[in-house]
């Protein structure tokens, strides 16, 4: 009982801290003050823990850590969360600072995920003219497992009988990562580049996966496991639903995170129209059952 109140105050610390660290201009507040983490924090003695029982040499450098010890993948993803951290003002040039952020978190929260901590973007890359450094807003999001395909403005996708449908199982969390609407366009055929760093602080593990598109991600869970007579249908479904909201660049990934609080940091490239963007690292918590 004792642990989970001091992991509690923790994450709650944590999440302050990451919050207050988003410095958003034109917007008059009154700076936070923000609660400093207490000294027992359950991350920093998860790391602690693995690099006193890892193969590796404590650096985390790709000579110090062996890719296949499962205890040097969850140690490098625990230092990738923790070294995570808002460096990019998203704010939106042209009226409210916060509308390209906030359509951005509508379609997150239209699929159904809880929005991370802090939005993210990437420099030199929208599509939109006249915005300055070409600034790309986008948010990350999450969802414990078991998780079906939400839709924004339709809806949980329809049903079949005796079909799993579901896109993250039991003890999976489902990541997606969501651009501001019009900031990417012609999205590349080679959707790879964005991925997760997660590590759940309760079993200690932790790893890095590659986030695909959303119809890719969709086809690959759901529908390539279907009859062959229910494949064509299936997938004229989703692109029909899929249809009616802008999903260039938008990415998935669900991930076997185990059952715990997860920690988790978003990052990587987007290539589109000819450019490849690069966007921050934003992090989130998850409590999957």
């Amino acid at each position: 009982m004792r642990t989970s109140r001091r992991l509690r105050r923790t994450v709650a610390g944590l999440a302050l801290a990451c919050a207050g660290a988003l410095a958003v201009p034109a917007v008059a507040t009154a700076a936070p003050t923000v609660p400093s983490v207490p000294e027992s924090n359950p991350l920093l003695d998860a790391i602690a823990l693995l690099e006193g029982t890892g193969s590796g040499d404590g650096t985390g450098s790709a000579e110090g850590t062996d890719p296949t010890d499962p205890t040097d993948t969850a140690l490098d993803a625990a230092r990738a969360v923790l070294g995570a951290a808002p460096t990019v003002d998203v704010a939106e040039p042209n009226g409210n600072p916060l509308a390209l952020v906030d359509a951005a978190n509508g379609l997150l929260q239209g699929f159904g995920l809880t929005p991370f901590l802090y939005p993210t973007a990437a420099l030199n890359c929208s599509a939109l003219p006249g915005v300055p450094f070409g600034v790309v807003p986008a948010v990350a999001g999450a969802a414990p497992g078991p998780y079906t395909p939400k839709v924004p403005g339709v809806g949980a996708l329809p049903t079949l009988p005796n079909v799993d449908t579901s896109i993250a199982d039991p003890g999976e969390t489902l990541y997606a990562f969501v651009p501001a609407p019009g900031g990417i366009v012609n999205d590349a055929a080679n959707k790879s580049g964005m991925q997760v760093a997660w590590f759940n602080v309760n079993t200690l593990k932790g790893g890095f996966a590659d986030m695909g598109g959303l119809t890719d991600v969709i086809s690959a869970e759901v529908i390539d496991g279907l009859p062959p007579l229910l494949q064509g249908p299936a997938r004229d479904l989703v692109q029909r639903n899929l249809g009616a909201f802008p999903s260039a660049g938008v990415r998935l990934a669900p991930v076997a995170t185990g059952s715990g609080t997860v920690l988790a940091a978003v990052f990587g490239q987007v290539t589109h129209d000819g450019k490849t963007c690069a966007f921050f690292p934003t992090v989130g918590l998850t409590q999957v059952p």
